[in-house]
């Protein structure tokens, strides 16, 4: 594990390991004993996560028996119990045998990882119009973190937000399951619906002159509602597709419903409140 960062505390190094380092990365604070069986069963597993980070957080390990100055200091009434520790201040915690998942979901609200710059400025450059410089900028990160699946979700939603269908289709579906079922790949699986929608669909003006001449055209409220999918007006979209339900419940073999229902999966994590507005508002058209 030439990579990973794991140290094994006591109660005269503590601070220097546990806090000093606190101060450029977190670390996760293992209390364990010898006698504990959960505690035997999730060191392979944070030992693992350790390596597969790769220096962008420091185990920490606490035997209680050697060190309960450190545990009653900390609190700490059962074992395993981990803290995770960051700029001197405890920021998360877990107890008991925990899955790989979760001690994930709690490392990766607070590493900072050397490509979430360039995300960000990518980000940036996206939202005021210069995609060439953003799509450059995430292949950089990319070039920095190729296992940092994220940025490539990032480059999917640009691809998918200019129309570049195949693009982003063609990276998608190269990912991982794993990456595929976080929200966001999930949020992705839902829009990659709306741009074969939106690929057979008018251009955003037509669109618009088209409502205008008549606001209950079937064709025009489904490419409306793909291409305000793709640019993540998630609200607007559904606005649309229930209008559609509204004037032409069974267009092209009840398309709205149907999309309704992806668009429900692909943002019931992000937008949970929106969902469920939604869905009454479905069920009142329904029922």
């Amino acid at each position: 594990m030439a990579n990973a960062l794991i140290a094994d505390v006591t109660e005269q190094n503590f601070q220097q390991i546990v806090f000093d380092n606190s101060q450029h990365l977190p670390v996760l604070v293992d209390f364990w004993a010898p006698w504990c069986g959960p505690c035997k069963s999730v060191m392979p597993i944070l030992e693992q996560l350790a390596e597969d980070y790769a220096g962008l957080f420091l185990l920490a390990k606490v035997n209680i028996d050697d060190n309960p100055n450190l545990a009653n200091q900390f609190g700490v009434r059962s074992v395993p119990t981990f803290k995770l520790v960051k700029a001197g201040q405890i920021v998360a915690e877990l107890t008991g045998g925990q899955p790989a998942s979760a001690f994930k979901t709690m490392l990766e609200e607070h590493i900072s990882r050397p490509s979430d710059s360039l995300r960000e400025q990518a980000k940036q450059a996206h939202q005021t119009g210069q995609t060439e410089q953003a799509i450059s900028l995430l292949q950089q990160a990319a070039e920095l973190e190729p296992d940092n699946h994220s940025i490539h979700l990032d480059l999917v939603n640009i691809y998918l937000s200019t129309r570049q269908f195949e693009q982003a289709s063609q990276l998608f579906h190269a990912l991982p399951d794993t990456s595929k079922l976080t929200a966001e790949g999930k949020a992705i699986t839902g829009l990659l619906h709306f741009a074969t929608l939106a690929a057979t669909s008018d251009d955003i003006h037509t669109i618009q002159q088209t409502l205008r001449d008549n606001a209950n055209d079937p064709a025009a409220l489904l490419g409306f509602a793909s291409i305000l999918m793709l640019h993540q007006e998630y609200e607007k979209a559904m606005q649309a597709l229930l209008k559609l339900m509204m004037v032409a419940s069974d267009y092209q073999e009840g398309v709205a419903k149907k999309s309704l229902l992806i668009i429900f999966e692909a943002i019931k994590t992000s937008h949970p409140d929106l969902v469920k507005t939604y869905r009454r508002k479905l069920q009142s058209f329904l029922f």
